[in-house]
């Protein structure tokens, strides 16, 4: 959770707090137990000093569906009714048992005659689910946002930060697409982004999980044992784990592919690969990443443009920051566009 300032034009950070989501509260994005969740929220509430009650909520992956839609330039009133029945041709859900919500997806298409939106659904009992947790916890949901959108704005309103002593080429990172890769515990997130433009988002169904599962196979080991080997700081190789990495990675690089196959730019433009979650922090695993993929690796710190922090050289540095990118994304909604 974070919570921002914003006070004579500026926004800076009022206060923050994390916790470890506590076992057997999702199941495949969906809340199964709201009471063991609302009792982690509410203590997570208690932490720190909030101003007010009131919050926008994320969902993950699993639980939403998302498309790239085209309409034609027309008045603000028109397009949520347009979007709706867009929703009703692309989306499995009943229009009645469904809430959608949708953003501009990059500049003017058709030669200035239309605009892209990326329109998002969830089933209203989902959508219930989360805001009736929120509200056990002493919240009160002032929205509900899909995870890529939260993301996007993050990241249009971030800038990256080098693990290495070489610095960020800032006209570059401006113009030439950018690839997120948020890795998560079950699942990982690919958000390609030029400047403040969408161009691709993609689940993946892997994340820290993934690694754990591989070193029980591979050594028949217990859960929290195998979690403690995955972020040790031995070499791949000797943990176990180059395997899992190679088929990580070659996981990103066919998402990357698929993308660069229908794109305008060939994969040859991406500028850098940002890494966050709490799998960017799996030792090994992002040099490894990076090696396969021939793109410069930088750890995300979506906060330096808003609490003034200047990039520094040592990535633990910025370790809890690239935790965060949902979550400023999601505390900035309503106030950048």
């Amino acid at each position: 959770m974070i919570q921002f300032r914003h006070s004579r034009g500026s926004i800076t950070l009022h206060c923050r707090a994390i916790s470890a989501t506590p076992n057997e509260v999702f199941e495949d994005g969906f809340i199964k137990n709201p009471d063991l969740l609302a009792e982690a929220l509410k203590r997570l509430k208690e932490k720190e000093n909030w101003h007010k009650n009131k919050v926008n909520l994320c969902l993950g992956p699993q639980a939403f569906y998302l498309r790239k839609v085209k309409l034609p330039l027309m008045k603000e009133k028109e397009i949520r009714k347009a979007l709706f029945y867009e929703a009703e041709k692309h989306f499995p859900i009943p229009a009645k048992e469904a809430v959608f919500d949708f953003c501009p997806a990059g500049e003017l298409c058709d030669n200035g005659k239309a605009r892209a939106y990326l329109l998002a659904c969830v089933a209203k009992n989902t959508a219930d689910a989360y805001t009736s947790t929120a509200k056990k916890a002493g919240f009160f949901s002032a929205s509900l946002e899909i995870l890529p959108l939260a993301l996007c704005r993050s990241m249009q309103n971030s800038l990256p930060l080098r693990i290495s002593k070489r610095p960020v080429n800032q006209a570059a990172s401006l113009t030439a697409p950018q690839v997120l890769l948020d890795i998560g515990f079950s699942n990982s997130t690919i958000l390609i982004m030029r400047g403040k433009e969408y161009l691709y988002y993609r689940s993946i169904k892997s994340g820290i999980d993934y690694f754990c599962t591989a070193l029980l196979e591979e050594k028949n080991l217990d859960y929290r044992t195998a979690y403690r080997q995955v972020f040790e700081s031995s070499p791949l190789e000797k943990r176990g784990l180059l395997k899992a990495a190679e088929q990580y990675a070659s996981k990103v690089a066919q998402s990357l592919a698929y993308w660069s196959d229908r794109a305008e730019n060939p994969a040859s433009t991406l500028y850098s690969l940002q890494f966050c979650g709490g799998g960017a922090f799996i030792p090994g695993l992002a040099s490894h990443i990076e090696k396969t993929l021939a793109l410069k690796r930088y750890l995300y710190n979506p906060l330096a443009p808003l609490t003034g922090s200047k990039p520094k050289t040592q990535p633990e540095v910025y370790r809890q920051e690239a935790l965060f990118p949902a979550a400023q994304g999601l505390a900035l909604r309503g106030w950048i566009k």
